[in-house]
């Protein structure tokens, strides 16, 4: 019986992500998109968007600083808990494009020490601050075993003055493939993306990790290696 049920919950994690059937039928879904955040975790804000996710059965990917990991360490292990993707975003947010290898490596290795120590987990995917890198950048990336993520869409929520603007970009932008950028750090942010995943639900869209969703591209990450979306 013990055997039957770990084979079970095997295949449950395999097809998590996979389209649902309802009634007999085979529902498929419109397409798979990834949504990410960086820079936290930032406290109370990202504790409503982890709310959020949850009453929505939504797991996303968290690029975290290691200063804002060693602030609200229960936040970050609470996302690992609750079944995240976590990455590295640098140990302080510095931009690390003039990074030599020792000072990135140094830099990447503290972050992950620090994820490690919160949460258990031993991140595989990082995205650099702003987007900016070198490769310098990537060849440290590669010895850590790291996978270099980017975006695909972009609306630029961290502006508050263009916080109306959030939501209809991300509409008018996002298709199936995309890996979305946003940052748990303000209000109008956790809004915008819970307000998304909604609409988007009910066009036929589904959410899943960025890893999961390179997977179902048939895509092998690898480290040291850039990605910005994954087309399936």
């Amino acid at each position: 019986m013990k055997r039957l049920l770990a084979v079970l919950t095997a295949i449950s994690l395999v097809f998590s992500c996979a389209p649902s059937v309802e009634a007999g039928n085979t529902k498929e879904a419109a397409g798979y998109i990834a949504l990410t955040f960086d820079d936290g975790p930032s406290g109370a804000i990202t504790e409503k968007l982890l709310d959020g996710l949850a009453a929505r059965n939504v797991k996303a990917t968290f690029f975290l600083c290691g200063y804002r990991i060693e602030t609200f360490p229960e936040i970050a292990q609470r996302m690992a808990e609750e079944g995240h993707e976590l990455g590295l975003h640098s140990n302080r947010h510095d931009y690390m494009q003039h990074m030599t290898k020792e000072e990135a490596l140094d830099d990447l290795a503290e972050c992950q020490s620090i994820l490690t120590e919160s949460t258990g987990v031993s991140a595989r995917l990082f995205r650099p601050p702003g987007g900016l890198y070198s490769q310098a950048l990537l060849a440290a990336s590669r010895e850590l075993g790291l996978s270099v993520v980017f975006w695909s869409v972009d609306p630029h929520d961290w502006d508050k003055e263009k916080s109306s603007q959030v939501l209809p970009y991300l509409l008018s932008h996002a298709s199936a493939g995309d890996i979305i950028l946003m940052h748990d750090l303000t209000e109008h942010s956790v809004s915008a993306a819970l307000s998304f995943i909604d609409t988007m639900y009910a066009k036929g869209y589904e959410f899943c990790t960025v890893s999961e969703l390179a997977a179902l591209s048939g895509e092998t990450l690898s480290p040291g290696t850039y990605y910005n979306r994954f087309p399936h």
